[in-house]
């Protein structure tokens, strides 16, 4: 990347990404500021950003089904079986997530617990 990182003072070692997660969010997180979360999201993150003072805004993921071929000229809806799907960020609900008092975004993938894999 073309960076020297001093180990010493840049990076930080813990026993898991549950500690890790801790220490940066009472590191970055202020009272009164917002963190985003993306639902449905592990259930650690709430306390952990109430914890640091902070609030919790919450943006749904959308889950989308995957459109079975077999199921094209099936005009029952109601005997569908979702058999799987996958889940999407709508940009807008991001969008209209954020505001002044954001402080940090919370962005794990793979998503837990969905499993999603974010991409550009």
């Amino acid at each position: 990347m073309g960076r020297t990182i001093d180990p010493m003072n840049e990076v930080s070692v813990t026993v898991g990404a549950s500690q890790a997660l801790y220490l940066s969010l009472q590191t970055l997180v202020k009272p009164g500021d917002e963190v985003i979360l993306f639902e449905p999201f592990f259930d650690l993150y709430v306390n952990q950003i109430k914890l640091a003072g902070g609030t919790p805004v919450f943006v749904p993921l959308t889950f989308v089904p995957y459109n079975d071929a077999n199921d094209a000229n099936d005009d029952n809806d109601d005997n569908k079986e979702i058999t799987g799907g996958t889940w999407i960020l709508e940009p807008e609900k991001l969008e209209n997530a954020v505001s002044s008092k954001t402080r940090a975004i919370i962005l794990n993938s793979p998503h837990n617990p969905t499993g999603k894999v974010f991409t550009l």
